[in-house]
Order: C-alpha cells, then structure tokens, then sequence
C-alpha cells in the first residue's frame, strides 16, 4: 500500500474512533443511546481535532522514515491542523453558546409572553472545550503512531 492511502486511512480511521467514542462517552453519560451523536459535531473527544492531528502526524512519520527529512506537504498538514483547532476551540465554541443563549431566549419568549417561536432549535453542540479538543489531539497523534507501525511493517 502507498503512503498517501495509508495516510488517507489512518487519518479517516482516527475520525471515526473519535465519533463512536463520543457515541459511547454521551451515553454513559446521559445514560441514554442517542444516535445521532454518531454524525454530530461537538463532544468530547473532538473528531475534527483527532482528524487532522493524526493527518499531519502521519504524514510527518512517514516522511521522516520515507525519505529523512520533512516536507512542505507536512508543513501544510500541520498548519491546516493548527487552524482547525484554533477554530474549533474558538469560533466554533462561541457560536454554540450564541445558540444556546438564542434557545432560552426563544424559550422565554414562548413562556412568558405566550409568543409562539416554536421553530427549530438552533444546534448548540458546534465547537469544542479545550479538554475536548485536546483529547482529540491525543488520540490522533496515538492513533497517527499506531497506524504508521502497522503499515510500515507490512
């Protein structure tokens, strides 16, 4: 197998670790199976964070052992990772809270003045705490170490 499909792979796998891992962690507790959480954003741990963590991981392990050094190609990955982390803990995590504060509003509405504002509610879960985040960087990275080991040893 090539490298950029090993890096495809692993990277995609980290992703999907992270969201049935979220799936797991938010029904142990909120002590309810909520499917849903498979294809959401937000949670603990972050998927994106997982995702371009264990891309820019990747690609630089298998730069170092492909040719000793590391390229541009990782110079971008990790950059892209850096912005994708930056956003989730950041403008990602204060529209979530717009959202939130935005449904009360419409809650208070509908109770106190009898308004009917009955559209849907606006999706809360769109970013990320840090320690959400975090934990995404790790189990990429782990996930980037793992999947390199198996495929070079094949």
């Amino acid at each position: 197998m090539s490298t950029p499909e090993a890096v495809i792979i692993i990277s995609i796998a980290s992703m999907v670790i992270a969201q049935v891992l979220k799936f797991f962690i938010d029904a142990i507790i909120n002590k309810r199976v909520n499917e849903s959480i498979l294809l959401s954003t937000g949670g603990m741990p972050s998927s994106h964070s997982a995702l371009v963590t264990s891309l820019a991981t990747s690609i630089g392990l298998f730069e170092i052992h492909d040719n000793g050094q590391l390229s541009t190609i990782f110079a971008i990955a990790l950059v892209l990772a850096l912005v994708v982390l930056h956003d989730s803990m950041g403008i990602r995590y204060e529209a979530s809270k717009h959202a939130r504060e935005l449904n009360q509003i419409k809650l208070r509405l509908n109770l106190i003045e009898n308004i009917d504002v009955e559209e849907k509610k606006l999706k809360e879960a769109l970013g990320h705490k840090p320690k959400e985040v975090f934990a995404g960087i790790l189990l990429g990275a782990f996930i980037a170490i793992v999947g390199y080991f198996i495929f070079v040893n094949k």
